[in-house]
């Protein structure tokens, strides 16, 4: 999949996505990344999400051999995830100028 230097694939147009009971939901895919061993996707909503903030990112396990996504049920893994992908995604743009924030 992709290297660190490829972290960011952000797309213009949102992807959908399928929940178990086949809920659709729009998400902007906003990079993905290898951590120990595995990838992962971020999302962040691209329409109101009941529950959700428009700057919550959503992350998922990247199974490409069943080629689906992967809920992570671990709150201490998935921290330590995301910790990695704003160290990742703040060092991919902090020398670039940009009218959007930095996550923070």
């Amino acid at each position: 999949m992709n290297n660190e230097k490829d972290l960011i694939e952000t797309l213009d147009e949102p992807i959908e996505l399928f929940d178990d009971e086949g809920n659709k939901t729009e998400f902007y895919h906003i990079g993905t990344m290898e951590f120990e061993g595995k990838n992962y996707a971020f999302f962040q909503p691209a329409e109101s999400v009941e529950g959700a903030d428009p700057d919550d990112v959503v992350i998922f396990e990247v199974d490409e051999k069943n080629q689906v996504l992967l809920p992570i049920d671990d709150e201490d893994y998935l921290e330590k995830i995301f910790d990695k992908f704003q160290i990742e995604y703040n060092e991919q743009f902090a020398d670039e100028e940009s009218d959007g924030e930095l996550i923070n």
